[in-house]
């Protein structure tokens, strides 16, 4: 698929004008790409011993029909508000599944088909330490955002108008990038996968497109750092641009990704955050909500944070 791919446009859509003080909310979830588990932890993945992918590679589908259950229940207990799901390292075989979660939307209580926004991008992860099939049709790896706005009514006058999509590549790390969403109502949606190399990711931060006004912005991803260290670094990065000192964390009150040590215990870290601009530090609804009780689907857990005009 192409860079920023709407995959899910109705012809026959039109819009209520939204207000960027309305309600909505921001999530954020590293699905895994399962290839990477099984190249660089195949012993110590909560992952694949819960759905015993060492095994059997197929099984893999089974975690894949988990992740659009989890996301088909975020939307559906959203659908009242306008969503922005951001997701990293996206399987190329769990695009076909989004597409359809889209167009069954009536089925989750929505008004409207979500948009998809999709970067697949150039490098492809490739099973290094073991012979046999893929555990996927399409090995290819994406960020995607999808974007659900419920002020959107069935039209025949009007059609409805794209949001506006900004790919920021990592330049010097093909599996890391940065998909900016930019809507009709103003507001600014970052989805991330930042580098573990502070000078890769130093790059990449670099080249986002900061919010300098006081249009809404929020930033969200991997960061695979804690929150303290990446506002350092987009201080630094940042420190010529004018508004962007008008930037805020918003942190988790509990872990965001899982893994295994040596010794079987779990490693639990906070490295899944949130960045917004200060026109939106009185519309947020603290703290973020992690969603630590979907159990081994991925290392990762969903976040979420809301956004309401008290």
């Amino acid at each position: 698929m192409a860079t920023g791919v709407n995959c899910s446009v109705n012809d026959d859509i039109g819009i209520v004008p939204s207000k960027l003080s309305q309600n909505f909310v921001v999530m954020s979830w590293n699905v895994l790409h399962i290839i990477h588990e099984l190249n660089y932890v195949p012993n110590l993945s909560l992952v694949l011993n819960h759905y015993s992918i060492n095994e059997n590679l197929s099984n893999e589908k089974l975690r894949l029909h988990d992740i659009i259950k989890v996301l088909r229940k975020l939307l559906s207990d959203h659908s009242t508000m306008e969503c922005f799901i951001c997701l990293q390292e996206v399987p190329g075989d769990l695009l076909p599944m989004l597409i359809e979660m889209s167009d069954s939307h009536i089925d989750l209580g929505l008004t409207s088909k979500p948009l998809i926004h999709i970067h697949v991008y150039s490098r492809k992860p490739m099973l290094m330490h073991r012979q046999g099939d893929s555990p996927y049709v399409d090995p290819n790896e994406s960020l995607v955002t999808i974007h659900y706005n419920p002020c959107l009514v069935s039209s025949t006058q009007h059609i409805y108008p794209d949001d506006r999509v900004l790919w920021t590549p990592c330049p010097t790390d093909a599996g890391k990038g940065a998909l900016t969403l930019m809507t009709t109502s103003g507001l600014t949606v970052v989805n991330v996968h930042v580098p573990y190399d502070n000078q890769a990711a130093t790059l990449l931060l670099s080249n986002i497109p900061w919010s300098e006004n006081s249009n809404g912005f929020v930033c969200v991803g991997d960061m695979n750092r804690y929150s303290e260290t990446l506002m350092k670094m987009i201080a630094e990065v940042t420190a010529d641009k004018d508004g962007t000192h008008q930037l805020y964390p918003i942190k988790t009150e509990k872990p965001t990704r899982v893994g295994m040590k040596q010794d079987g215990t779990h490693n639990k870290t906070l490295i899944d955050h949130f960045v917004i601009s200060a026109s939106l530090k009185g519309l947020v609804n603290y703290p973020a909500i992690v969603f630590d009780d979907i159990g081994d689907i991925s290392d990762h857990y969903p976040i979420l944070l809301e956004f309401k005009d008290q």
